[in-house]
């Protein structure tokens, strides 16, 4: 039997990994226990070729209905297997595949396996593409922190994305309640800080030190006059980011960046724009503020992000994009200059051309088309109220890379769809990115979605 016809009509539905299949007809889908008896039969699989997402299909007869015992494979690389009733099996392709031969093995216990490659290959398309990676809402859409499985797991305000790539999890600061930890093998979500830990008011984002070692955490401690509250925490990956410590007393921090090279930390204040250092304080040598310039105006909000080099930063004031230099013979930033933005809007053009409108965290990530230049790396940013993820190239440029796809009749930019980045995604506030440079994938966390996203990059 061929199994994709003309006028069949399949829907094929999962839940918690272990798939059951549906259709216009249930006749059509008959479930049934491996009968090691009957041979196994294969008979073909579709579609033929496909990117990152594609449903693979499988046909044939006699596969069982356990989805633990079957495993399917494009040349070297294994999908996920997310259903089966016997006469089908239905497979997600994962990113970063390689065209290859289609390769089924079923386990049939004590030691044996059914073993079977087909003739055709699958041709992988190499493409970005937009996916989900956890988080759900209920018909209203709420959720909330829920702890779990990625099918189970919940979040409630995700603002702020760190990838650590020695345990590969993903640390999501749940602003101004928590720090959540994605276990990416093991697909698990749990929480690892509250507010209640540090005496924390507001927690707002978690940094890894350049030896990735040590988690810095950030409070907005709610203190706006006297700096007697924690404003800079951290914790180490030896204590399983469980215990935190105190480093820094001050107003409020809202931004924080250690210095790649020298390993200064500085940091932003919530209430305005001055931009401080944490340096020891020489009678007792515990980390004391010391504030190198202000910004100008008493708009809230400010970031700070340092580039691998350490030769500067970006510090990010709502719908500005300053860039500080960095002296090296002082070990401090200079005063700020604006490099991109300026009036808030959404427009792709170069420097103060170019319409922000509302920048939060970004990641720079080395782009292979500027190798042998002064500089390397582009600086990907989420655009928080333009629901999207935009490019700020070295010479000032900035681009949209995803987001406000599938656009609607009433013009909205908001939304919730997954694809290609520019032609179908769509983000909900989107305000956390950060790249892991080995896969080659960014994870993002969305307040308005409640979700981790992901766009993977071929």
């Amino acid at each position: 039997m061929k199994f994709v016809q003309k006028n069949a009509c399949f829907i094929a539905l999962f839940i918690l990994g272990i798939g059951f299949f549906s259709s216009c007809n249930n006749k059509d889908i008959i479930a049934g226990k491996r009968d090691p008896g009957k041979p196994t039969v294969f008979s073909d699989f579709s579609p033929k070729e496909g990117a990152i997402r594609t449903r693979l299909y499988i046909s044939g007869d006699n596969f069982g209905d356990d989805v633990s015992k079957i495993h399917v494979y494009i040349g070297e690389r294994e999908l996920k297997v997310v259903g089966v009733n016997g006469k089908q099996i239905y497979c997600w392709v994962p990113g970063q595949t390689s065209t290859g031969k289609v390769r089924v093995v079923i386990d049939e216990g004590s030691g044996k396996t059914v073993d079977h490659t087909f003739a055709d290959s699958f041709s992988y398309v190499k493409s970005t593409s937009v996916g989900t990676l956890v988080g759900k809402v209920d018909e209203n859409g709420n959720s909330g922190i829920i702890d779990g499985t990625f099918e189970e797991a919940g979040f409630n305000y995700a603002g702020w994305i760190t990838y650590e790539p020695t345990t590969n999890v993903v640390l999501v600061s749940e602003l101004d309640r928590a720090v959540r930890r994605i276990d990416l093998a093991n697909r698990m979500v749990s929480t690892l800080i509250t507010n209640g830990q540090a005496s924390f008011n507001k927690l707002q984002n978690t940094t890894l030190s350049t030896d990735r070692d040590t988690l810095y955490l950030v409070d907005d401690n709610g203190n706006r006059s006297t700096p007697n509250k924690v404003a800079i925490a951290y914790t180490l990956r030896s204590e399983n980011y469980r215990r935190v410590h105190p480093v820094l007393y001050d107003v409020g921090a809202f931004g924080f960046a250690q210095h790649p090279v020298d390993r200064g930390l500085f940091y932003t204040v919530t209430n305005g724009t001055p931009v401080k250092k944490g340096v020891p304080d020489p009678v007792t040598g515990e980390l004391v503020p010391k504030e190198l310039y202000r910004i100008g105006g008493n708009i809230s909000g400010t970031l700070l992000f340092f580039h691998p080099s350490g030769n500067y930063a970006y510090i990010q004031v709502q719908s500005r994009i300053y860039k500080s230099m960095y002296n090296w013979q002082k070990q401090e930033l200079e005063p700020a200059i604006i490099f991109a933005g300026g009036v808030a809007g959404d427009v792709d053009a170069i420097g103060t051309s170019a319409r922000i409108e509302r920048a939060y965290q970004g990641v720079f990530v080395k782009n292979p088309d500027y190798a042998g230049q002064a500089d390397e790396y582009d600086f990907y940013f989420c655009d928080q109220h333009n629901h999207s993820i935009r490019i700020l190239a070295p010479n000032g440029m900035v681009t949209t890379f995803a987001g406000k796809g599938s656009p609607t009749p009433d013009g909205s930019k908001r939304g919730y769809i997954d694809g290609h980045p520019r032609l179908e995604a769509r983000f909900g506030e989107p305000s956390g990115i950060d790249y892991d440079v080995e896969h080659k994938i960014f994870y993002i966390a969305e307040r308005f979605n409640k979700r981790i996203r992901t766009i993977t990059v071929e």
